[in-house]
């Protein structure tokens, strides 16, 4: 509707230049023949005057052109005599020279013309102010329409930016809303895990309290127990001692008081195997405990009013003695001072001096006889030193179990086993710096600093049990070395010895885990020949002896057992003659005495097949060197019972390889008079 009144204002006045030109025109066409005034009330009458053209005027309409070309000019419209157009154009063809008669008629009829063709221009100006007029009100109609189309649509738009700011402030208003709930529902979360997070906290501390409370009552048990294990263990000390002293001829009155002993420390054994597996102390062992030492106590008692006994029978003997002996002529002195000698000699009946190592074995061979094996397996004193290896042993590895049971703790043990298995599995007399690289770097980790394991570092630090964890790892790394290098390579236990001897003075525990677990593989380095327990299966039997079953339970060939032993021997008599460093005072932890007990109790033992000339040939060829040159002619008085009693008892039940090799030994040794020193022994100025 708005184009249909749009109009053109340069197409509405387009005309009125054209119109503009031909009324001047004709206006100075007119002026020369005019002289008054023709416009208002007082102006000249011309239609009844007369007008003498003296030359002929050519009335041309020199506007046809331009009226026909104008559109606002009909070119049909009537002329001033109602004639055609064409008329006119004859008309104005006429000739210039008219006669005079008819010049004042002529004129009229021009002015005439001129007049109606101006009200004619006058209609077509009135028409054409019309049409604009329309044109016009058309034009305001529509600016008025659009004026309020205009409005409207500025109303409409203030009405929807209006109805938009509402929403937009509902919506901000619902969003705030929104946000306040959803806070509203974070802070009853938060404060609901606050609330369960401290409902937590308080039941990890009530359990912790009980657990601490626990480990406190288990603790006090531990340690009740640890006290019992050491009377129990005073007590049977202070029993071997007092049968220790007494004379053969005295053993039969202690029958009842051996079996009791046997029975109790069988018991009591059996006990502390229970509490081991079951990993668990209650009050009820404890009770058993004391019970058991009360009658050790008793024994003990016992055995004290025995020996108070036989004391004063033997003060009245040697006083009965000493009557006869003034009333004779040739008193037996000397018989009488040997019996007093072999009654007060403190000295332990498996120790051999000297030639004295044939009654001793005689002595044993009469002690069997009686089936009376409880000086058959061990010596009083090497059983009180195993016992305290293995009590000391049996204790950590409980505690320690924890920290290997925690599944949480599996990156940490495998750290501190890299930390050791690298330097040790390195052990070697190479040269000087790569072997103290070696042992520095294990006294670090025992010492508590933080060691390279692979990528990272670790420390004993790093967990509670750490320490002996890491401490029983390393004495088990040790000894382990004896079967994987030293049984095939005699001259590698001497570095091995070198480092271990260094460490055992630096941190003793770690020495005495190195035996305890020595001592698991080969008891017969105690020497100890394990009984078979009643009850106790022939695999598990044989397993306390060293040997291995593969899987499925077959027993390991002979061979292997003894060259595993072998390698452990040969261990064991280079700790025994290692030198220690010279820049460390400490003495020696396990010198050539023990190398020396070790020699005169095995000695003093029933002897076994194979195992026994092996270990007493890998002995002699790595510590006797040492062991001749500390002891002397005494250390050739014990190769001479060896040679002698003991080689005639492993005759009757050895006919072996070992056996042949010991014999070949001992005979060259005493037919030399000296033993060669082992290859690979390191120099005392090595490090």
């Amino acid at each position: 509707m708005a184009s249909k009144q749009t109009f053109n204002i340069e197409d509405l006045l387009s005309g009125f230049d054209s119109m503009k030109i031909s009324a001047l025109r004709h206006a100075a066409k007119l002026s020369p023949h005019i002289k008054e005034r023709t416009i208002g009330p007082d102006c000249a009458d011309l239609s009844q005057r007369k007008i003498i053209v003296k030359t002929p005027v050519k009335v041309e309409c020199p506007d046809d052109t331009t009226k026909e070309n104008d559109p606002n000019v009909s070119n049909e419209g009537p002329s001033t005599n109602g004639t055609p157009k064409s008329a006119e154009k004859r008309n104005a063809t006429t000739p210039q020279f008219a006669p005079t008669t008819h010049a004042d008629v002529t004129d009229c009829a021009v002015v005439q013309q001129k007049l109606h063709q101006q009200d004619i221009e006058r209609q077509r100006l009135a028409s054409v102010q019309k049409t604009l007029a329309e044109r016009q009100t058309k034009i305001r109609l529509a600016d008025e329409e659009r004026e309020a189309q205009l409005a409207k649509n500025l109303q409409e738009g203030a009405l929807n930016a209006a109805r938009k700011k509402q929403d937009r402030e509902q919506r901000l208003l619902n969003a705030i809303q929104e946000q306040e709930r959803l806070a509203q529902e974070a802070s009853a979360r938060r404060q609901a895990e606050i609330e369960q997070e401290n409902k937590r906290l308080n039941d990890i501390q009530a359990q912790l309290k009980r657990r601490q409370e626990e480990i406190r009552r288990k603790a006090l048990l531990l340690d009740t127990l640890r006290q019992h294990i050491g009377q129990f263990r005073q007590g049977t000390d202070t029993f071997t001692k007092a049968l220790t002293v007494i004379g053969v001829q005295h053993a039969t009155k202690f029958t009842n008081q051996k079996k009791a002993v046997r029975m109790l420390q069988k018991d009591f054994e059996q006990l502390l195997q229970t509490i081991n597996s079951n990993q668990e102390l209650s009050q009820t062992e404890i009770d058993q405990a004391t019970d058991y030492c009360k009658l050790l106590d008793q024994v003990n008692a016992d055995v004290t009013e025995i020996l108070a006994q036989i004391e004063t029978s033997q003060k009245q003997q040697q006083e009965q003695e000493k009557l006869e002996q003034a009333k004779a002529s040739e008193p037996p002195v000397p018989a009488v001072q040997e019996q007093s000698q072999q009654q007060n000699d403190p000295k332990p009946t498996d120790s051999t001096d000297g030639a004295g190592g044939a009654p001793l074995l005689a002595g044993l061979a009469a002690q069997a006889t009686e089936n009376e094996p409880f000086f058959q397996p061990v010596s009083p004193e090497c059983l009180q030193f195993y016992n305290e290896i293995k009590s000391f042993y049996e204790q950590h590895q409980t505690a320690v179990k924890q920290l290997m049971d925690d599944p949480s703790m599996k990156t940490y043990r495998f750290n501190c086993q890299k930390a050791i298995n690298v330097p040790v599995n390195a052990i070697s007399a190479v040269n000087r710096e790569h072997f103290i690289d070696k042992y520095n770097k294990l006294a670090a980790l025992l010492s508590g600093q933080n060691v390279k394991a692979g990528d990272g570092m670790v420390s004993i630090n790093g967990h509670p049990l750490g320490r002996t964890y890491c401490t029983m790892l390393l004495a088990k790394k040790f000894v382990s070395q004896a079967d994987t290098s030293i049984s095939s390579n005699a001259s590698a236990a001497f570095p091995v010895a070198a480092i271990a001897v260094a460490l055992w003075q630096r941190f003793p525990d770690f020495g005495r885990f190195f035996l305890a677990y020595l001592h698991r593989e080969c008891p017969y380095l105690v020497p100890y020949y394990l009984p078979q327990l009643e009850g106790q299966s022939q695999e598990d039997f044989l397993k306390t002896l060293g040997y291995r079953f593969a899987d499925g339970g077959v027993l390991e060939k002979q061979d292997q057992y003894l060259k595993r032993m072998s390698g452990l021997a040969r261990l064991y008599a280079a700790v025994i003659i290692t030198v220690p460093r010279k820049d460390d005072p400490t003495p020696h932890p396990h010198g050539h005495e023990y190398g020396w007990r070790w020699l005169t109790n095995i000695l003093n033992r029933f002897p076994q097949p194979d195992i026994c000339a092996t270990l007493i040939a890998e002995f002699l060829q790595t510590a006797g060197s040492d062991l001749h040159a500390v002891y002397g002619k005494q250390f050739i008085k014990v190769l001479q019972v060896l040679q002698g009693d003991y080689m005639t008892a492993l005759n009757r039940i050895d006919t072996g390889g070992p056996k042949a090799r010991l014999e070949g030994l001992i005979k060259k040794i005493l037919t030399e008079g000296r033993i060669d020193r082992p290859e690979g022994i390191m120099s005392v100025n090595f490090w």
